[in-house]
C-alpha cells in the first residue's frame, strides 16, 4: 500500500495508507479504526477489499501509531478531534486529491461513533458500523462491568498521574493515549448518555441531526462492549440516518472467539470476511 500524509485543517499530519485495485473499481472504502488501534491492524482486511475491486484508505488518528508524537506527554489533543478534524481531513483528501466520491465508511467502534462530525457527509454513500456501541460502563455484562469500572475510577487516573498519559499497552488495551484523550474517553464512559454532553458543547445539539447517510450496524454476539443494549443506543445518536442493526451469531460461522476486534484478523478470512463483504455490498 502507498504511504500517505494527510494534513488536517489545523495543520496536524496524519499517517495513512492507500491502495487501488488492478481491475475496474467497484468503489472506495475508508477503514476508520477503533480506539487505540493502529491502521496496520487492518492491513490484511484492506488487501482483501482491494482484491474485491475497491480503493481502500487506512489512517491513524492523531496520537495513534504513525500519527503520534515521539513523546505523548507533549500532546494536548482530545478524542473528539478524531471526528471533528481527522475524519474530515480524510474525506476531503479522497474527494479533492483522489477524485473519489460515494465513499463507503467502514467504521470500527469509535470509527463509526464519530462519523457524524463529517461536514461533507454528502460524499459518504453509506456507513458500515462494526461493533460500534454506547460505552457507558454499567451497560456491560459481568464480570467485564467491574473491570471497566476499575479502569475508569482507579487505573486510568493513576496512569495519567504517574506517566502523564494513558499507558494502555501495559494493560492490553491497544496503543497508548495522550492525557486529554484518555480523560475525555473516561468522562464519556462514566456518563449514561456517553458523549452526548460533548455533542451539546461542540455542536449545540445532543445528536448528529444533520447526518443523514444510511448506516448498517453489525456486531458480534460475543462482544461484551457492543451488545443488545449498547448498539441500538449508539444508533440513537443518528436520528435522521436510516439504519439497520445486524447481530452476527459467532457460533454459526466459527468456533473461535471474535469479540470486539477479531473480525478483522487474517484467520477469519474464509469464515467471516465474506460475511462482512456481503454486508458492505448490500
Amino acid at each position: 500500500m502507498e504511504k500517505l500524509t494527510i494534513t488536517a485543517s489545523d495543520g496536524y499530519q496524519l499517517s495513512a495508507l492507500y491502495a487501488s485495485p488492478d481491475q475496474k473499481s467497484r468503489g472506495s472504502i475508508v477503514i476508520s479504526s477503533a480506539t487505540g488501534v493502529k491502521k496496520e491492524f487492518y492491513i490484511h482486511f484492506a488487501g482483501f477489499l482491494v482484491g474485491q475491486g475497491y480503493h481502500v484508505l487506512l489512517f491513524d488518528y492523531r496520537g495513534i501509531g504513525g500519527s503520534a508524537p515521539a513523546d505523548l506527554r507533549t500532546m494536548n489533543a482530545y478524542m473528539h478531534e478524531w471526528g471533528t478534524k481527522d475524519m474530515n481531513a480524510v474525506v476531503d483528501y479522497l474527494v479533492h486529491e483522489k477524485g473519489l466520491k460515494e465513499i463507503i465508511w467502514l467504521g470500527h467502534s469509535v470509527g463509526a461513533q464519530l462519523v457524524g462530525f463529517v461536514d461533507h457527509a454528502e460524499h459518504i454513500a453509506k456507513v458500515v458500523s462494526v461493533n460500534s456501541a454506547l460505552g457507558y460502563w454499567r451497560y456491560f455484562p459481568l464480570p467485564w462491568r467491574w473491570l471497566i469500572w476499575a479502569l475508569w475510577y482507579f487505573v486510568g487516573p493513576l496512569m495519567v498521574k504517574v506517566y502523564g498519559y494513558g499507558v494502555m499497552n501495559k494493560i492490553g488495551w491497544g496503543e497508548n493515549l495522550p492525557r486529554n484523550m484518555l480523560l475525555e474517553w473516561r468522562t464519556w464512559c462514566l456518563n449514561r448518555s456517553y458523549f452526548r454532553g460533548s455533542l451539546t458543547q461542540l455542536l449545540d445539539a445532543g445528536q448528529f441531526v444533520h447526518f443523514t447517510r444510511p448506516i448498517t450496524a453489525v456486531y458480534m454476539s460475543d462482544d461484551f462492549i457492543a451488545n443488545d443494549k449498547t448498539v441500538p443506543l449508539m444508533m440513537g445518536f443518528f436520528p435522521n440516518s436510516p439504519h439497520q442493526i445486524l447481530k452476527l451469531s459467532v457460533h454459526e460461522h466459527t468456533r473461535g472467539k471474535v469479540g470486539h476486534t477479531g473480525i478483522f484478523r487474517k484467520k477469519y478470512r474464509e469464515e467471516l470476511w465474506p460475511v462482512l463483504m456481503a454486508i458492505i455490498e448490500k
